[in-house]
């Protein structure tokens, strides 16, 4: 995400015109600088936490917006390691709700970074109670 390029835009926007982010890392930057919301793949494996971070920052509550966003840049990191889907299907999979099937030409993650996925999912697990 170029954010020079989205300030533009926003700057530039009529006001009825909505713009959303597609990039969940610098959701909550874009989101301080005027975005409307987010079209998101993390929050299919972080839904309240993500949800979360996106409506206290429309109500720009940015700090308490940063420490959920805080709690989610390592899942980032690895679920944007490789191809979107696969790295979300991953963290499903390591969640216990889907199984990481993929259909060509989606191809699952790399096996190592599977571990490391599955291995935050279980740290994540020890903190987050209600995963």
């Amino acid at each position: 995400g170029d954010m020079i390029q989205v300030m533009d835009i926003l700057k530039s926007a009529p006001e009825e015109f909505l713009v959303v982010s597609g990039d969940d890392a610098l959701a909550l930057p874009q989101m301080a600088c005027g975005m409307d919301g987010v079209i998101s793949v993390a929050a299919n494996a972080f839904p309240h936490e993500f949800s979360e971070m996106i409506r206290l920052s429309l109500q720009h509550r940015f700090t308490e917006a940063k420490k959920l966003n805080d709690t989610l840049i390592e899942a980032y990191q690895w679920m944007f390691a490789e191809n979107n889907p696969a790295g979300v299907k991953a963290y499903l999979e390591s969640l216990g709700i889907i199984s990481n099937i993929l259909r060509l030409p989606g191809v699952p993650v790399a096996q190592n970074l599977r571990e490391a996925i599955h291995q935050h999912v279980n740290e994540w697990k020890k903190t987050h109670a209600s995963v």
